[in-house]
């Protein structure tokens, strides 16, 4: 299986990098309860820094805001997920403690101000590309398993080449029912994405500590991945 950015992804956004953690033998069936402090930890601190006041200005979450809409899409209609995350917790609404896997996601998406996701990989049918929508694909809204949607063309969406079903659409907006992490996801990649002015440093330091998180919480094994203009493409068992 490649994971893989198309070259017009980084064409389109320079300085652009995602790290990819494939993680294998996870246990994500328990709620650690240092790891709910933590969640509940990063919610408190969004609450209380006023540089999130206006999110719309804010210079980590205005870059995807101007990406969103250079690609078509309406950030305020489709906000990219770590405005939406840190948004919802400003606004007083707790983030419910999923699994294990998606509480990292939160916790390093708030405390670093990027967008953090993953995908079962056990649910790949081919591989899976961050590239631009032709329209045709099909996506399957979270937590709404009859429903199918279609991406407009060139939209960012992430696809599983093998039956183009769109994994998350947008980008880093919503997630697909298909690929969500569940209780009895073992294999899994996750995203970290870093878009300048965030450098692709940063983003290594956050993937990192996901790394550790992981490795902390779930157990498992895991290889961290770097994809960039330079190298675009990995190959995972």
């Amino acid at each position: 299986m490649k994971i893989e950015v198309a070259p017009e992804v980084f064409a389109l956004f320079p300085g652009y990098v995602r790290h990819v953690l494939v993680l294998r033998d996870a246990d994500n069936t328990k709620e650690v309860p240092e790891l709910a402090e933590l969640l509940v930890k990063e919610q408190n601190r969004m609450r209380s820094e006023e540089a999130f006041a206006d999110l719309k200005t804010h210079p980590l979450v205005a870059s995807w805001r101007d990406a969103f809409q250079s690609f078509g899409a309406n950030p305020n209609k489709c906000p990219p997920s770590v405005a939406n995350l840190i948004k919802r917790v400003r606004g007083g609404k707790d983030l419910p403690y999923v699994n294990s896997l998606v509480a990292i996601f939160n916790v390093v998406s708030m405390r670093y101000v990027l967008p953090a996701g993953g995908d079962d990989l056990d649910k790949v049918r081919g591989d899976i590309r961050l590239t631009r929508a032709q329209g045709r694909e099909s996506y399957t809204p979270l937590g709404s398993p009859e429903q199918k949607e279609h991406p407009a063309p060139g939209e960012i969406v992430l696809l599983d080449t093998g039956n183009d079903e769109v994994f998350c659409r947008a980008w880093c907006w919503k997630n697909g029912d298909v690929s969500k992490i569940e209780a009895s996801t073992r294999r899994v990649a996750i995203n970290i994405d870093a878009l300048p002015p965030l450098g692709a440093e940063d983003g290594r330091v956050a993937a990192l500590e996901t790394q550790e998180m992981v490795r902390r919480f779930c157990g498992g094994s895991s290889e961290l991945y770097r994809l960039d203009a330079a190298n675009g493409s990995i190959e995972c068992g």
